[in-house]
């Protein structure tokens, strides 16, 4: 279950969840909470509260128009072998596993735009080649080949959108975009609790730039899977659900309801979850090991 909350007070009630909102209270069960979505900055959360759902590893993503944050449960930052063995990583050895970051995103994004072009009966006009990725000396030349293939794939994803989507522009404010960051950010908060579970520091990252409070592994490591919330957005867009903002820019309620409810049945439908907490175990094992890491490159179900 993901549960959203917004313009909400949040409370304990022995091991369920409280939402009191002006319309009255509803209680959810924590056994089967798989994050918690906070949307904005008019939800109350006490410390108690908060200290309960750090306890039980339950992940919580704050949600804004211009950033996203990950609460991380501090006990299971303590995985000191582990931790020396990211930090210690060579800049070559970086650069080896975020070109496969990369990769795995690239050749997803191709994968979608292949499969609303079968189901449309429409020609890509012009696939690039991943082969450019490999070619990159060194991880800021990476990220100019990222951007440029991804820019790209985005010219032909936007023919399964609507005419007014202005292109892949984060934190922009039309309702595409927004639906987008949002997705993503729910995909960032799984990576970001499937790469702590395995002892890594999601601040430290490969090929984004480390600053304080900048989840650059989560972004890293996200790479790979950004192409299927892709498919969950076109795909809930293309199926005529409405989606739009409110007033303060956000997406309004039944929006949040309709594209998480389409990202968790998917997610379910296609196991991309356990694929996360696995991928996430084998970059842990590359790092420790020096070995090659494989990408993972998303496939849609009925794409063939």
């Amino acid at each position: 279950m993901i549960l959203i909350v917004k313009k909400s007070k949040i409370t304990r009630k022995g091991s369920d969840i409280v939402i009191t909102t002006s319309k009255g209270q509803r209680q959810f069960s924590t056994l089967d909470l798989d994050l918690l979505v906070i949307i904005g900055s008019e939800v109350e959360l006490d410390s108690g509260t908060l200290l309960f759902l750090s306890s039980i590893n339950a992940p919580v993503l704050i949600h804004g128009k211009k950033t996203d944050v990950v609460l991380v449960p501090p006990f299971l930052t303590s995985i000191s072998s582990i931790r020396k063995s990211q930090y210690t990583i060579s800049d070559s050895f970086a650069l080896l596993v975020a070109k496969r970051f990369i990769e795995g995103k690239i050749k997803g994004m191709i994968n979608v735009a292949k499969h609303f072009a079968y189901l449309n009966k429409v020609s890509l006009d012009s696939v690039p080649s991943t082969e450019k990725i490999d070619s990159a000396k060194d991880v800021d030349e990476l990220r100019v080949i990222e951007a440029e293939l991804s820019r790209k794939m985005w010219e032909e994803l936007r023919k399964f959108l609507p005419s007014d989507f202005p292109g892949r522009k984060p934190r922009n404010d039309d309702v595409i975009n927004r639906a987008i960051d949002y997705v993503y950010s729910l995909v960032y908060s799984i990576c970001t609790h499937a790469l702590v579970s395995v002892g890594l520091d999601p601040f430290y990252g490969l090929m984004h730039s480390n600053s304080p409070g900048k989840y650059s592994l989560t972004y890293d490591f996200s790479e790979m899977f950004k192409p299927f919330a892709i498919h969950v957005v076109i795909t809930t867009i293309r199926k005529g659900f409405p989606i739009s903002l409110d007033k303060r820019g956000y997406l309004n309620s039944s929006s949040l309801t309709i594209l998480t409810k389409n990202f968790y049945e998917m997610m379910i439908k296609r196991k991309i979850r356990g694929v996360v907490y696995v991928k996430a175990n084998e970059l842990k094992k590359s790092i420790m090991e020096y070995k090659s890491f494989t990408p993972y490159i998303y496939r849609p179900k009925d794409f063939s």
